[in-house]
């Protein structure tokens, strides 16, 4: 109960109410797609009732999977109706947009981008997590107060910053997120001559991981205040970073007595990703970070996601503590509207 506590703490430190912070993001997302699909012609298309045929055949769509998918959403919401195998708008869409106050720009631009992306997505293209202008707004998008809350609301959570260990940070991205978590354990005077204290860090998007190793030991003396003597720290105990997927990570069983990966069992084959985390860690060691998971997660958000080739989705908590016993967890927690997560290894 006290680490829930804890972690609750640290998300009200956002200065937000949480429900009102899950209702704006949900507005958004819901307002991303609806406009995407008007500006399509969906809803002037479907003023007459077609078929799911009819109307990959009107926009030449060839995913008919994630089309379903895609209808199967607006169907659940009320926006579209169903007579026998055919689909139709009975009444005028209303919807509303705006930012979420936690947004910033970058992360705004961000989301808009994978809406806009639908309608190639349907036609069989998907985007490159980082390609084009998303490399950059992924790089600013991960600085954001909203990740840095999370992220300190699965420490508190887990309790992980009691002793030096050999952490893995599974899908470290621009390395901002590994650049706190170092700062963490500095503040917690864990870096010192002949600890076993180590943190590495993989990520399979070489944009991403070039970004890291170029810019970490300022990305740790921003967090710190700017300040500029802690790069000799940093430079004394570097964090290593290598390129690796969730799903296969690239180090030998039992290597890690922490294993670390928020907000990214989305972007992978889950419970592949969560059966190699659970075999790089050692007995007793323990896998956390944060997920969305259903019947909470917004699945206009999930569509979002699913614009990037290999991207699962979200899924039930009940779901994934099957998978993480199959896996060989002695035990799976979690907390928060979140859901911050952990799971501890059996010995």
């Amino acid at each position: 109960m006290i680490r829930k506590l804890k972690a609750w703490k640290e998300l009200m430190k956002l200065g937000l109410n949480v429900s009102k912070l899950r209702t704006e993001i949900d507005i958004f997302f819901r307002g991303n797609i609806l406009g995407v699909l008007r500006n399509e012609g969906w809803f002037d298309l479907l003023r007459e009732p077609k078929t799911i045929m009819e109307i990959a055949s009107e926009y030449k769509y060839t995913d008919i999977e994630f089309l379903e998918y895609l209808l199967s959403i607006l169907l659940e919401d009320g926006v579209i109706e169903q007579d026998d195998d055919h689909l139709f708008i009975d009444e005028e869409i209303q919807f509303a947009w705006q930012c979420p106050s936690c947004f910033d720009d970058a992360m705004q631009e961000l989301w808009v981008d994978h809406a806009r992306a639908i309608p190639d997505r349907l036609r069989g293209k998907y985007i490159e997590f980082t390609g084009g202008l998303n490399l950059f707004n992924w790089d600013d998008a991960l600085s954001n107060k909203l990740y840095e809350q999370i992220r300190r609301a699965a420490f508190a959570f887990a309790d992980a910053l009691k002793e030096p260990i050999r952490f893995l940070d599974v899908g470290s991205g621009n390395g901002r997120g590994t650049a706190a978590i170092w700062s963490y354990y500095y503040e917690n005077d864990l870096f010192q001559n002949g600890s076993p204290m180590q943190i590495v860090a993989i990520d399979p998007d070489e944009n991403l991981l070039r970004i890291a190793q170029e810019e970490f030991a300022q990305m740790v003396s921003e967090h710190n205040g700017h300040d500029m003597s802690i790069k000799d720290k940093v430079n004394e105990f570097p964090v290593e970073f290598h390129p690796g997927y969730a799903e296969n990570i690239p180090f030998d069983d039992e290597t890690f007595d922490i294993v670390y990966a928020s907000q990214v069992l989305h972007w992978t084959d889950p419970k592949s990703a969560i059966t190699e985390m659970l075999r790089v860690l050692k007995p007793g060691g323990f896998l956390f970070g944060t997920q969305n998971f259903y019947p909470d997660a917004n699945k206009y958000g999930e569509a979002h996601f699913k614009v990037v080739e290999g991207a699962y989705g979200f899924f039930y908590k009940d779901t994934m503590e099957e998978w993480v016993k199959e896996a060989g967890a002695a035990r799976f927690e979690t907390a928060t509207p979140i859901s911050v997560f952990k799971v501890t290894k059996g010995n």
